[in-house]
């Protein structure tokens, strides 16, 4: 989990980088909503890396942050 967050992040960074670059015009909101989600995710997952176990409470949310944060990047236009 912590290495797809990790790249969640790398690659966000990289295609707006681009965008901007490019001179595209970039939903700064929806990045930061997105970049927030995604910092709420590597917290979990990184909290989550000294045990043996995370409990199904935190799995869960994990689940749940990454689903919406997919759902941000599809359906926020």
């Amino acid at each position: 989990m912590l290495h797809g967050a990790l790249t969640q992040l790398v690659t966000g960074v990289l295609l707006v980088g681009v965008n901007e670059g490019l001179d595209n015009e970039v939903n700064n909101v929806k990045i930061g909503v997105k970049l927030l989600v995604l910092i709420a995710i590597l917290v979990l997952v990184w909290r989550g890396r000294r045990r043996a176990s995370i409990g199904n409470g935190v799995f869960a949310a994990i689940g749940a942050l990454t689903a919406l944060n997919v759902g941000v990047a599809v359906f926020w236009t």
